[in-house]
C-alpha cells in the first residue's frame, strides 16, 4: 500500500525536475548574417530594446572627401528593417550612442583633441530620416559620460580635473554648463537618464575622514535642478564606483563598490535608497560575507577567507578581503533591484580605474548605457573599447548578481565563474535575466555559450550548462570564431543577443564553400 502511494509522488517529483530543467534551456530562434572581409572594420551593436538592434561600422570607403559608414536596423527577429550609408567628414570618430523610443543617437567626435567638436546624429528609424547637430564646447573638456535626456544631449566629464556636466539642447541649439559641479577632489561616478527623461548625476568625495559624502542630483532635460540629496559615508571607506537606477518604479537606488581610504581594490558593495527628506542609512556588505562571491576560489581557500572574516567581525574589525570589482547595471523590479558586477584581475600595467588618468573608475560609456564599457543601455553607451585600456591583459574571473530590496538591503547573491576569459580591455562579459523570480546568467567564449539558472537552495552552486552558437544552415561547419570580437548582452524580457565573427564552411555549395561573416543571434531563456 505504501509503495502504491509512493509512485504518484515519485512521478510528481520527476515532472517537477523535468519542468525545472526545461526552464533552464536556451532557445536560439533567429540569426542575422552579413558576409565581411577580414580587413573590414567591426560593427558596433546597439540595443533598441523591443524595437530591435542597430548595427553601425566605418566602411573605410570614401565618396569624395567624405567617409562612408554603414547603418543597419533590424527588428527583434533579426530581419532587416532599414539599411543606409552615412557620408561623414573623414576625421569623425564614433564615441557614443544612446537610444530612446523611436530614436537612435550617434555621437561622433572630430579628432583626438580635448577641445571637442561633436556631431550628433539623430536616427529616426521608423521615418528613415537622419538629423544632424554640430556641437562645440569652448572648454578643455575630458568626456567620460554621454546620454540623452529628452531633446538634450548630456555630457559628463572633467575640466581641469574637476567634474563638469554640459548640456546641448537640440530645440534651441544652445549649450549649457550645469552650475555647482566644479569642485576639487570630487569624482563623477555616473550620469544616467531616467524613464521620465530627467537625468541623474552621481558624485563622491575623494578625501576626508569624518564627513565623506555621496551626492546625487536629478535635473530635468533643460538642466533645471529637481532634487539634490547628500548622503553621509562612513569615514573609514572610500566610494570607488557607483550607479543610479532610472526610476522605472517609485524608488531610486544607488549601488556600487567601496574600499579603504586611498585603496584601489574594493572591500565590498554599498547600497542606499535615495530619500532627500530623511536620513539615509547606507548598507555596506563585505565580499567575503556573501554566499557565492568566493565561488571562483578553491573550496579550502574560500573557507579559509570566510573563517578569517568571522574572526575579524567578532573582534569588531573590518574584513580585509579585497578584489577588483566593477558594476555594470542595475535591473529594477517591483520588489527590489539586482546589481550586476564582475570580478577581474588586471596585469601589473593596468590602471585599476581604466578609463581616465584622473580618479574615475567608470569612465564611460561601456555599459549599454551610453559610452559603453560599463554602459549598455543600462549604462552609458560607448563603442566597445572606447575609454578602455589597450595593450594590456585583463582576466575576467566571475560575473555576480546581487539582489537588493526596496530599502537597499542585500539579499541573495549568485555568481557565474568565467572560464579563462582574457581581454585587452576591461569590458563586460556576462549578463543575466530574471525568469520566474530566478536569476539566469550567461556568458560567451569563442563559439560556446555558458549559462546557469539559480537553484532553489541559496547555499547551492547551480550547474553550468553549455551550448554552441547556432549556425544559419544545417550544412554549415564552423571553422573559426574570433575570440576577441564577440559579446553577449541582455536585450529585453527573457531575450539576449550575441554577436561575433565566424569563418564557416557550407558543404552544400559548389566552388568556394567558405565565407567569413559577422553574425547576431537571438537566444532566449525558456
Amino acid at each position: 500500500m505504501n509503495q502504491v502511494r509512493l509512485i504518484p509522488s515519485l512521478v510528481l517529483l520527476l515532472l517537477i525536475t523535468i519542468v525545472h530543467d526545461a526552464f533552464s534551456q536556451l532557445q536560439q530562434s533567429y540569426r542575422f548574417e552579413q558576409v565581411v572581409k577580414n580587413s573590414e572594420e567591426g560593427f558596433t551593436v546597439i540595443s533598441l530594446k523591443k524595437e530591435g538592434l542597430a548595427l553601425i561600422r566605418d566602411m573605410h570607403k570614401f565618396s569624395g572627401s567624405k567617409k562612408k559608414w554603414q547603418l543597419e536596423i533590424v527588428d527583434t527577429v533579426l530581419s532587416k528593417v532599414w539599411s543606409t550609408e552615412l557620408e561623414l567628414e573623414n576625421r569623425l570618430i564614433l564615441v557614443g550612442y544612446e537610444y530612446n523610443p523611436r530614436h537612435l543617437y550617434l555621437l561622433f567626435r572630430e579628432g583626438e583633441a580635448d577641445y571637442y567638436n561633436f556631431r550628433l546624429l539623430t536616427v529616426l528609424f521608423y521615418e528613415k530620416e537622419i538629423q544632424t547637430n554640430e556641437i562645440k564646447f569652448e572648454v578643455n573638456f575630458k568626456m567620460t559620460h554621454f546620454t540623452m535626456a529628452g531633446n538634450s544631449a548630456v555630457f559628463g566629464g572633467y575640466v581641469s580635473n574637476e567634474p563638469a556636466v554640459l548640456l546641448y539642447s537640440q530645440s534651441s541649439n544652445h549649450t549649457k554648463v550645469l552650475p555647482g559641479l566644479f569642485i576639487h577632489d570630487i569624482s563623477l561616478l555616473d550620469v544616467r537618464t531616467n524613464q521620465n527623461q530627467s537625468f541623474n548625476v552621481l558624485l563622491a568625495e575623494r578625501k576626508g575622514k569624518e564627513k565623506k559624502r555621496l551626492a546625487v542630483r536629478t535635473y530635468d532635460q533643460d538642466g533645471n535642478l529637481l532634487m539634490d540629496d547628500i548622503i553621509n559615508i562612513d569615514g573609514q571607506f572610500t566610494i570607488l564606483t557607483g550607479l543610479t537606477s532610472t526610476l522605472e518604479n517609485d524608488e531610486m537606488i544607488i549601488a556600487g563598490t567601496y574600499g579603504e581610504t586611498n585603496g584601489k581594490q574594493a572591500l565590498g558593495y554599498y547600497s542606499v535608497v535615495v530619500d532627500p527628506f530623511n536620513e539615509q542609512l547606507v548598507s555596506y556588505t563585505d565580499f567575503s560575507s556573501l554566499n557565492h562571491f568566493l565561488d571562483y576560489l578553491p573550496l579550502r581557500r574560500a573557507d579559509k577567507i570566510k573563517t578569517k572574516t568571522q574572526k575579524q567581525k567578532a573582534l569588531g574589525r573590518q574584513p580585509d578581503y579585497k578584489a577588483y570589482v566593477v558594476p555594470f547595471r542595475i535591473e529594477e523590479r517591483l520588489k527590489g533591484f539586482y546589481l550586476l558586477s564582475e570580478l577581474y584581475n588586471p596585469s601589473n600595467s593596468v590602471n585599476p580605474y581604466p578609463y581616465r588618468s584622473y580618479y574615475n573608475p567608470y569612465a564611460y560609456g561601456y555599459y549599454p548605457y551610453g559610452m559603453n564599457p560599463f554602459s549598455t543601455p543600462y549604462y552609458n553607451n560607448y563603442p566597445s573599447g572606447y575609454n578602455s585600456v589597450r595593450n594590456t591583459d585583463v582576466r575576467m574571473v566571475q560575473t555576480m548578481v546581487t539582489e537588493l530590496d526596496l530599502h537597499g538591503k542585500p539579499g541573495k547573491d549568485v555568481s557565474l565563474k568565467l572560464n579563462e576569459v582574457k581581454q585587452s580591455n576591461l569590458e563586460q562579459v556576462g549578463d543575466f535575466v530574471i525568469l520566474h523570480d530566478s536569476i539566469c546568467m550567461v556568458y560567451k567564449k569563442e563559439e560556446d555559450i555558458f549559462y546557469q539558472k539559480e537553484s532553489g537552495d541559496p547555499d547551492e552552486k547551480p550547474s553550468i550548462k553549455q551550448t554552441k552558437v547556432k549556425l544559419q544552415n544545417v550544412n554549415d561547419i564552423l571553422k573559426n570564431e574570433n575570440e576577441y570580437e564577440s559579446q553577449v548582452r541582455f536585450w529585453y524580457g527573457r531575450h539576449f543577443y550575441v554577436w561575433g565573427y565566424q569563418t564557416i564552411k557550407d558543404t552544400s555549395r559548389e566552388g568556394d564553400q567558405t565565407r567569413h561573416v559577422f553574425y547576431v543571434n537571438r537566444f532566449s531563456m525558456e
